[in-house]
C-alpha cells in the first residue's frame, strides 16, 4: 500500500495528487481520478461517514453524488451532513449541514483533492442558503486551503497531509470557522484541532 502512496508525490516539484481515498480511507490503485469509494465507518472527529448515495439540492433541483456524514457533541448537539464534490474536482465539502437553518452550499471546498503543491493555498467563493426566521436567505461564503505538510510521517503513517481550512463570511470577512486537519493513508481523519 505505501508504495502507491510514495507514488503520489513527485518530490522534484512538490506535487501531490490528492485522491478521495486520502479523505475516505480505502485501497487506492494510484490512478489520478477523484472517484468516490464505498465509506463505512467513523473517523478521529467522531464523524460517521456512509455512502455515496445520490442527492439533491431542493433550491437548484440539481442532483450529485454525496457522502452521509454524522457526529453527535455537546456543542452542536446532532449534526447531519452531505458531502459532495466541487464541480472543479480541486475540493469535497458540505452540500449540506443540518445546522444553521439547514445550510445547503453550492461548491464549498473543505478538503482538498487532486493536484496540490506543497505550501499551496486556494480559496473558493459561494453561495449558501440558509433558514432564517422562516425566510431562505442567500449567503455569501469563502473557504480557504492552506497546505502545510504536503506529504510526511504523522503518528508513524508516511504520506499523511496537515492542511488549515478557514471558513468566512466573504462579504465582511468574520471568520465562522478555523481548523487544521491531518488526514492519513488508511485512516482518513486522524487530527483535528480549532485555530
Amino acid at each position: 500500500m505505501q508504495s502507491v502512496w510514495q507514488q503520489a508525490t513527485d518530490q522534484s516539484t512538490g506535487v501531490r495528487f490528492i485522491p478521495m481515498q486520502l479523505i475516505v480511507p480505502s485501497l487506492w490503485d494510484g490512478g489520478h481520478r477523484i472517484d468516490m469509494p464505498a465509506a463505512s465507518g467513523t473517523d478521529a472527529e467522531g464523524t460517521e461517514w456512509s455512502g455515496p448515495s445520490v442527492w439533491r439540492n431542493p433550491y437548484s433541483g440539481e442532483s450529485v453524488m454525496a457522502y452521509d456524514r454524522h457526529r453527535s457533541n455537546r456543542r452542536d448537539g446532532t449534526v447531519d451532513q452531505k458531502m459532495a464534490i466541487r464541480s472543479d474536482g480541486a475540493a469535497i465539502g458540505r452540500a449540506y449541514d443540518s445546522r444553521f437553518g439547514g445550510l445547503i452550499c453550492d461548491g464549498e471546498g473543505k478538503y482538498p483533492l487532486g493536484m496540490w503543491k506543497q505550501g499551496e493555498s486556494r480559496t473558493f467563493d459561494y453561495t449558501c442558503r440558509i433558514t432564517r426566521d422562516g425566510k431562505v436567505v442567500e449567503v455569501q461564503r469563502r473557504s480557504l486551503i492552506a497546505i502545510e505538510e504536503l506529504d510526511y510521517e504523522y503518528n508513524g503513517i508516511p504520506h499523511s497531509l496537515r492542511f488549515e481550512w478557514k471558513f468566512s463570511d466573504a462579504i465582511s470577512g468574520e471568520v465562522l470557522d478555523h481548523r487544521t486537519y491531518i488526514f492519513s493513508p488508511g485512516v482518513g481523519l486522524a487530527a483535528e484541532s480549532r485555530r
